[in-house]
């Protein structure tokens, strides 16, 4: 786990200020996020996120610009789906945001292990998110 600076999460209808904090993530929710900075990647699980107060008007709070990207592992007979996530503010295209996350370090791996630098891909495609 990374000690990091924290990272605000795009939640799809954030709770008012004072509020008690919905049950969310849901139990079993991972996000595999990928830095920016320096192209390592990390899987969080919902014991990582953690509520904090918005510190700024809310408007500004849902502005997050995240490119989801998921890729379907091209090793034989393996067919697992894996999503990717980038905090990315300047406008990355589909296919940059994809080359992105195959030289991500460590290597990026599918659910069942499989380098897909090294496996390929089966199918793969980014968009912009609201929500992860």
């Amino acid at each position: 786990m990374p000690s990091a600076a924290r990272i605000r999460l795009p939640y799809p209808n954030p709770p008012a200020t004072g509020a008690n904090p919905p049950e969310w993530p849901p139990d079993g929710w991972q996000l595999r996020l990928i830095c920016r900075e320096c192209d390592h990647w990390y899987l969080y699980e919902k014991k990582d996120v953690e509520w904090a107060p918005y510190t700024r008007p809310l408007e500004d709070e849902t502005r997050f610009d995240f490119l989801r990207a998921e890729l379907e592992c091209g090793e034989p007979g393996c067919q697992s789906r894996t999503r990717w996530h980038v905090l990315d503010n300047s406008q990355m295209s589909e296919s940059e945001a994809l080359e992105f996350v195959l030289r991500a370090d460590p290597v990026a791996v599918c659910e069942n292990g499989h380098p897909l630098s090294i496996s390929g891909t089966a199918s793969r495609s980014a968009q912009k998110v609201c929500a992860v």
